[in-house]
C-alpha cells in the first residue's frame, strides 16, 4: 500500500509533466457548442522508486540461481536413489552396465565366426600334396648314406611319424641298456630290410590320410609294405615290414607268410582273430592301422588298450609269478608242474613257455652264448623289458627269456606245424611283448 504523501507526489509530478507537454504543442480545437475540448488520452507513467519496489512488474528475477538450486535437488535425488539400489541390489547396476557393454560390442565389433571342430579337422588333415613313393625313395636313398645312430635318427626326424620316432627312441634306449652287444645301428636297422636296385615295383594305394606302398623285389621273393600317414600337411612313414612272398610249386618248404589282404602287416587269420576287418588296414577308423594300434598296446577293434579287445585274455601262472595276453579261443594245455603252457589254434599251430631252472644266474646273453656255442649276438635280436631281459632267435620264433633275479629261463616258442607259414607271428610277438614276469 502506498501512503497519502507518495500519492500526492506522485499526482503533482503527472501534472506538472501535463503543463509542459501542453505548452510545448497546444491541443487542436474544434468548435463544438463553441467550447474547446481536449482529446481523452491515457498517460501510463511509472516513478522510478515504484518500479524498484514492485514485486510483480519491475523486478530482475535471478534465474541463474534457481536453475542450479533446481539441478542441484535432482543430483542429490539421483545420488540418493543410486545408493539406495546399490545396497538394496548391488547386481542390479552390474546388468546394467554388463547389457550396456554387450549392446555396444554387438554394435560397434563384427562378428567373427569360429569354425566348428568339423571344420577345423577338415582343415588340418588335408591330403599331403606330392607322391608317397617319392618320399619313401628319397627315404631309403638317404638311410643308405646313415652310417651313425645320430644320422639314422635325423633321417627319421625328417620322415618318420611321431610314433615311429618314439618307438625308435625307446627302442635305442633298450638296446643302449643292455650295452655292449654288437652293433646297435645295426639292431635299429634290421636285417629284414633288403637294399633298393631300382628294379621293385612298387604300387601305391592311397586314401587322404592313409596311404599304403606295395614293393616287390623282382630279384627275390621278397616284399614290403610301407604304411604313411598324413602329419603336418606331408606324408609320413609309420610302419615297414618285409616278408618272403609264398613259395611257388617246386620250390623247397621254407617259412612263408600268409595272406595279408588289406597290407597293413596283420594276416587274415590274425584279423578273424582280433576281430578286425581284413578288407580295411584302420579297423576302428581311429587313424591307426591295426598292426600299429597291436605292437603299440592298443586295441585294433575299438577304443581301450589291447587288453580289452574281447578275444584276448590273461593267463596268470603263480607258480612261477608271469602273466601274458592269449587268445581265449585257442585250447590251452598246462603240465601239472606248471612248467609248460601251451595254446593251440584252430590250425593246429601253436604257441609254447616253458620254464626251467638258471641254475647259474648267469645273464641271458652269456646263457644263450653257452647254450648254442656262440659268441656273437646282433643286437637286433636283444630283446628287453620291464621284468626281464632276452635273446630272439634268428627266425624270430623263439624267444629266450630271463627275470631280474634270473633264477629262471623262460622259453617261448611259435610253433608253425607242418604248413610253415606265418599265420600269427605278430599274435606271438604280441604275447612276448606283454609277457610280465615276476608278478
Amino acid at each position: 500500500m502506498f501512503n497519502q504523501q507518495q500519492i500526492h507526489q506522485v499526482e503533482n509530478t503527472a501534472q506538472n509533466d501535463l503543463d509542459q507537454t501542453m505548452k510545448a504543442a497546444p491541443l487542436s480545437e474544434e468548435p463544438t457548442n463553441n467550447k474547446s475540448v481536449m482529446e481523452n488520452t491515457d498517460i501510463y507513467y511509472m516513478p522510478e522508486n515504484f518500479q524498484k519496489n514492485n514485486d510483480v512488474a519491475g523486478r530482475n528475477i535471478n534465474v541463474s540461481g534457481i536453475v542450479i538450486l533446481v539441478l542441484g535437488i535432482l543430483f542429490l535425488v539421483l545420488l540418493g536413489g543410486g545408493l539406495y539400489i546399490y545396497l538394496v541390489n548391488p547386481g542390479l547396476i552390474s546388468d546394467i552396465f554388463s547389457r550396456n557393454q554387450q549392446n555396444t560390442n554387438q554394435i560397434s565389433t563384427p562378428v567373427v565366426q569360429t569354425p566348428t571342430s568339423t571344420e577345423t579337422l577338415s582343415v588340418s588333415q588335408t591330403k599331403p600334396a606330392g607322391a608317397p613313393k617319392d618320399t619313401y625313395l628319397a627315404f631309403r636313398s638317404e638311410m643308405e648314406l646313415a652310417n651313425t645312430i645320430e644320422s639314422y635318427m635325423a633321417v627319421f626326424a625328417r620322415y618318420g611319424s611321431k610314433a615311429k620316432q618314439q618307438q625308435l627312441a625307446s627302442q635305442r634306449a633298450s638296446l643302449e641298456s643292455v650295452g655292449g652287444q654288437g652293433d646297435i645301428l645295426s639292431a635299429l636297422k634290421g636285417k629284414d630290410t633288403p637294399p633298393l636296385d631300382g628294379t621293385e615295383n612298387i604300387t601305391e594305394d592311397i586314401s587322404d590320410q592313409r596311404a599304403v606302398l606295395t614293393v616287390s623285389k623282382t630279384s627275390g621273393r621278397m616284399i614290403g609294405t610301407v604304411i604313411f600317414v598324413a602329419e603336418d600337411e606331408q606324408w609320413k612313414i609309420s610302419e615297414e615290414t618285409w616278408s618272403e612272398q609264398a613259395a611257388t610249386e617246386g620250390e623247397n618248404n621254407s617259412i612263408s607268410a600268409a595272406a595279408d589282404d588289406d597290407k597293413d602287416g596283420l594276416s587274415n587269420s590274425e584279423e578273424a582273430l582280433l576281430g578286425t576287418n581284413a578288407k580295411a588296414s584302420d579297423s576302428d577308423g581311429d587313424g591307426y592301422n591295426d598292426l600299429e594300434e597291436i605292437n603299440n598296446g592298443y586295441n585294433p577293434a575299438g577304443i581301450g588298450k589291447l587288453s580289452s579287445n574281447a578275444s584276448l585274455g590273461t593267463y596268470l601262472n603263480t607258480t612261477f609269478n608271469f602273466s601274458l595276453l592269449y587268445p581265449v579261443d585257442w585250447d590251452r594245455t598246462i603240465a601239472s608242474s606248471d612248467d609248460s603252457i601251451i595254446f593251440t589254434a584252430g590250425n593246429k599251430q601253436f604257441i609254447q613257455i616253458l620254464v626251467q631252472p638258471n641254475s647259474n644266474q648267469s645273464d641271458i646273453v652269456d646263457w644263450y652264448r653257452s647254450t648254442f656255442n656262440t659268441q656273437t649276438i646282433p643286437n637286433n635280436q636283444l630283446v628287453v623289458n620291464d621284468t626281464w631281459s632276452g635273446v630272439k632267435s634268428p627266425d624270430g620264433l623263439t624267444v629266450y627269456l630271463t627275470n631280474k633275479e634270473k633264477t629262471y629261463i623262460f622259453v617261448m616258442t611259435y610253433n608253425l606245424g607242418a604248413s610253415k607259414v606265418t599265420e600269427f607271428k605278430y599274435i606271438f610277438d604280441m604275447a612276448v611283448r606283454n609277457l610280465k614276469l615276476g608278478v
